[in-house]
């Protein structure tokens, strides 16, 4: 890594105050021996250019994301509007030891949105009220204001941050969370030589336009929700129709020759489209899948979701040059042959690599694939290894291979397809998108709708009334189908939870990537039985029913024994997932579709763990919000009006009662 000016480290309260750490100090190699650190953070959220005018001063360097020296936003060199953090896409990398204490202020400085970030990863056993779920577990930071989350980090691994309101994150709001075991106890350390701070791939689909622009959605000229192209640590290059390739720098991930790296890749996406990463004559040793160690394994090329992470292992044992690294979109982005490019260079070599530049339909050779779209998971396939092929590393506790759960939850996913009579009623305002030209859906879990809640539960319980939730055997009165509410299902503390996911939505290459926050879940079991849906309509549709029957007749076997532990995983098309996890820590957890679009618009479910006596105490002095609708004083004048007394509702009372403004009295 290149000199680092430490004085871009460190934000005026740290030299105020020397028990905080900056993040160049947190960015270390983990020990036992070594006292935790209170790690600081300042984040400063504003609506900002990319490629804009600071590009013409200087351009980021590979230690900008832990001690920021430029504020170039390059992406692919298309101007564009974006939300950044202290101006960086990605936003400042948090690397830190397992046992640190994270303090993070974040400052809103975007005028026209409240925001809340989100730990993708970090389960926040006893800081449940940092997870920053908006209306869930806080209130939004509102413009003009900051909000410090501060927490403890208790599990280690390849985590990430994000905006979780609305669309923000897809706008640029996002960035590394790495947190390592001390070298004395990393079950994989005896797989790599090196784990550097700057061995992290970062990759995000981006738009040519802000992501409100898409939401719903148009019936003509930009239609649907698809990027326009990937970003691979905020770099890239973009081709136009016209054949024009923008002139910015590709990523380059600098390694030493005959070494075994530690690669940490984090997919950032929000959008509908997997992605496939190969790097040119490197095999990929995978050892851990969102921050859960695994038995390792060797492919050729990964494809990840939306939300997911993977660490790999790369042995550097190639001639020493550039090799490319290449990430291809799948699904439905195939036909838009979406790809971005990355530069895997030793040190001392060229900067170019010898081989041609890979296109979409010529790319590197995918050989092995871990986590394949639309292959049989039940049966083992050497070039084709599913998630739930995967072996963990870490013995699955005992109460997780009893035969039979606590509690089983059976959720299909679903669409509402509103006719345009239905959605454009007088007096009704419908959540919905426009995937296509004439289309108009809403997302759903079993059947129901998620909408949030006025007050965040977890803080402000009694503030919600009780006929704000419903689920689909509590449904609201008066509503039988494509129901409305906060979607919640609550189970008792640690008792053990199954999860069967099953992709009723009938559209074609989608497949639904879930997060849970709070917890890491054990695969235990996944399939496609009926093979991927298809408009042609060649495919059967999966049921609900037919999953049922099929588990009653015990062909969905359960692997209880090396199942591997994950937050987020995507739903085969057309097929089911069955997840496992024991419920030891409370609170309010959301479980959601990670594609943004579909989040917003109803696919989430809030997991309630515990009674409130099992949580800590809200923090001293903690935000609060929900609505305001005071009496209505009609022709009577406000109380509230300093010098207008008169009779006046509770708690005013008659003249000469003191009122806010002090005693009222008559004024004639």
């Amino acid at each position: 890594m290149p000199p680092i000016n430490r004085t871009t480290c460190q934000s005026d309260k740290i030299l105020r105050d020397t028990s905080l750490s900056d993040a160049f100090d947190c960015a270390r190699t983990c020990h036992l021996t070594d006292k935790p650190k209170t790690c600081y953070y300042k984040f400063v959220i504003e609506r900002y250019p990319v490629s804009g005018q600071a590009c013409d001063l200087c351009t980021p360097n590979i230690s900008n994301t832990i001690c920021p020296n430029c504020q170039c936003v390059p992406t692919d060199g298309v101007q564009r509007m974006a939300l950044t953090v202290n101006r960086m896409i990605p936003g400042p990398s948090i690397q830190v030891c397992l046992g640190d204490y994270l303090v993070i202020d974040v400052v809103n400085k975007v005028k026209e949105d409240a925001i809340t970030i989100h730990w993708h990863g970090v389960f926040q056993e006893d800081y449940q009220y940092y997870d920053g779920v908006p209306q869930l577990t806080q209130c939004p930071i509102i413009f003009a204001t900051s909000f410090r989350y501060q927490f403890m980090v208790k599990n280690s691994g390849t985590h990430f941050w994000h905006a979780h309101t609305g669309l923000n994150k897809m706008d640029g709001i996002h960035g590394a969370l790495i947190v390592r075991d001390p070298v004395e106890t990393d079950p994989s350390r005896k797989y790599f030589e090196t784990d550097l701070a700057n061995h992290v791939i970062i990759i995000a689909d981006w738009f040519h336009e802000e992501s409100t622009e898409r939401y719903p959605g148009r019936n003509a000229g930009v239609t649907g929700q698809h990027p326009d192209t990937f970003l691979i640590n905020g770099k890239g290059q973009f081709t136009d129709a016209n054949g024009t390739t923008t002139n910015t720098s590709l990523e380059v991930i600098t390694v030493e020759a005959n070494k075994r790296h530690r690669i940490r890749l984090i997919n950032s996406f929000c959008a509908t489209c997997p992605g496939q990463l190969t790097v040119e004559n490197h095999n990929l040793s995978v050892i851990a899948i969102d921050g859960n160690d695994i038995e390792p394994l060797v492919v050729n090329s990964i494809v990840s979701f939306p939300g997911e992470r993977y660490d790999f292992v790369i042995n550097t044992n190639q001639t020493p040059g550039s090799y490319w690294i290449q990430l291809r979109a799948l699904d439905d982005c195939e036909a838009r042959s979406i790809q971005q490019l990355a530069i895997l260079q030793y040190v001392n070599a060229s900067g170019t690599p010898a081989s041609s530049r890979p296109t979409y339909s010529t790319g590197i050779p995918v050989g092995a694939v871990l986590n394949p779209l639309d292959v049989s998971c039940n049966t083992p396939n050497p070039t084709a290894i599913c998630i739930n092929q995967v072996k963990t590393a870490i013995p699955i506790r005992r109460i997780v291979r009893q035969t039979k759960a606590d509690y089983q939850f059976v959720i299909p996913i679903g669409f509402h397809a509103y006719t345009q009579q239905e959605i454009y009623q007088p007096n009704q305002y419908a959540e919905f998108i426009v995937p296509g030209p004439g289309v108009s859906v809403s997302a759903t879990l079993d059947g129901v709708e998620y909408i949030s809640p006025p007050s965040p539960p977890l803080s402000q319980y009694r503030d919600v009334s009780p006929e704000q939730y419903c689920n689909s055997q509590n449904l609201p009165r008066g509503c039988s189908s494509n129901c409305k509410c906060t979607h919640l299902l609550k189970v008792a503390l640690n008792s053990l939870v199954e999860i069967v996911l099953i992709d009723t939505s009938q559209v074609e290459q989608l497949s639904h990537p879930f997060h849970l926050h709070g917890y890491a879940f054990r695969v235990v079991s996944m399939g496609q039985p009926l093979g991927p849906y298809s408009f042609t309509g060649n495919a059967t549709v999966i049921t609900t029913d037919y999953v049922k029957q099929l588990d009653s007749e015990g062909k969905i076997e359960r692997n209880l024994d090396t199942a591997p532990g994950k937050d987020t995983l995507a739903v085969p098309n057309n097929g089911y997932v069955v997840l496992r996890f024991v419920a030891n820590n409370p609170g309010f957890w959301l479980f959601h579709c990670h594609f943004v679009y579909h989040q917003i618009v109803g696919m989430e479910v809030v997991i309630q763990v515990g009674e409130l006596r099992d949580l800590p105490p809200v923090p001293r002095n903690f935000p609060k919000c929900g609505n305001f609708e005071p009496d209505i004083y009609g022709n009577r004048v406000d109380p509230w009006l300093p010098g207008r007394g008169r009779w006046g509702p509770p708690p005013f009372g008659p003249y000469g009662q003191l009122g806010p403004f002090g005693p009222i009295w008559p004024t004639s």
